[in-house]
């Protein structure tokens, strides 16, 4: 008897989806933020100025003369400031 070709093992491959794998490799680094603060400190001194203007009162008498010539006529003045 003959052989048979349907009688041969049949073998079968199956892959599965590859599997990923991730490595990591972490490196710190330091970055220097440097943020400068000046402080200046005022020493002040106001001067205030005060402004005083004192007033002062007095009486004074005065006496005010005026002449006129009044012409020769006593009962009939014709007076002019001379």
């Amino acid at each position: 008897m003959g052989s048979n070709c349907h009688d041969k093992k049949r073998e079968e491959t199956i892959v599965s989806p590859t599997k990923k794998i991730v490595r990591r490799k972490t490196r710190k680094r330091v970055r220097k933020h440097i943020h400068p603060t000046e402080v200046i400190n005022v020493n002040r001194t106001i001067i205030r100025n005060e402004h005083y203007y004192p007033v002062y009162e007095r009486e004074v008498k005065e006496t005010i003369e005026e002449n006129y010539n009044c012409g020769r006529n006593i009962k009939k003045p014709r007076c002019r400031r001379y």
